[in-house]
């Protein structure tokens, strides 16, 4: 009896901790899908660069996660609350209104998009050039402290649940092409994946310029959320 009273809050314990991992890993899908996205992009013969800066970037949003978890169990606030977090904030907010409303620096975007239009696809110039406003905008938004969504913002259950269908649904399309295609290195018109699909589109400069543009775009509303 006493050893199986010793063990069975042992066994409840870890099941509690599975359960929250589980759970955790649930609310943030984004380091799974990573880690995911980076072996598929090896194994169908992308650059080693491309999945090695997936795995990197899943490392260190684990780490972050792990880092604010600490944080909540030793009761220091992991959204920057207590400190100097409302100035570096309201700063945060001007510097990105300056960048849309400045000329000089819609010029320089329009020139970015035009010079690095001209790179060739998978080549070391362009990784150099999408690298360095994405990793900017990753540190930016890592010293933004985390603000509470604003009621209208909220994703209910049901919200959840189609957004989840739909990744998922376009994960498995992506996942069976993949494998229908001669092989894991050679793209088909058959069997068209999403790199497949984007080839047209990315084979000229113009559409590349484009496609920059609308990432650009994209990056600097998701730094203002």
């Amino acid at each position: 009896m006493g050893v199986n009273d010793a063990t069975e809050p042992d066994l409840l314990g870890r099941r509690a901790k599975a359960d929250g991992a589980i759970a955790r890993a649930l609310r943030e899908p984004v380091i799974p899908v990573l880690v995911l996205a980076g072996f598929f992009d090896l194994i169908s013969g992308d650059p080693v660069v491309h999945g090695t800066l997936l795995f990197t970037v899943a490392l260190a949003l684990g780490l972050d996660a792990i880092r604010r978890r600490r944080q909540e169990r030793s009761g220091v606030p992991a959204d920057g609350s207590g400190s100097d977090a409302p100035a570096t904030s309201t700063l945060f907010r001007r510097a990105v209104a300056y960048v849309r409303l400045s000329p000089v620096a819609l010029m320089v975007g329009l020139s970015y998009v035009v010079i690095v239009g001209t790179f060739a696809r998978y080549s070391w110039p362009v990784s150099l050039a999408v690298f360095a406003p994405a990793a900017l905008g990753v540190g930016v938004a890592w010293q933004e402290p985390q603000r509470p969504p604003l009621e209208h913002q909220r994703i209910g259950r049901s919200g959840v649940l189609v957004w989840a269908a739909a990744f998922v649904s376009l994960g498995l399309w992506e996942l069976t092409n993949l494998f229908l295609q001669p092989s894991l290195t050679r793209g088909s018109q058959a069997h068209p994946t999403i790199s497949v699909l984007m080839n047209p589109v990315l084979a000229t400069h113009a559409g590349r310029s484009i496609f920059l543009a609308a990432w650009l775009a994209f990056g600097l509303f998701l730094l203002e959320r």
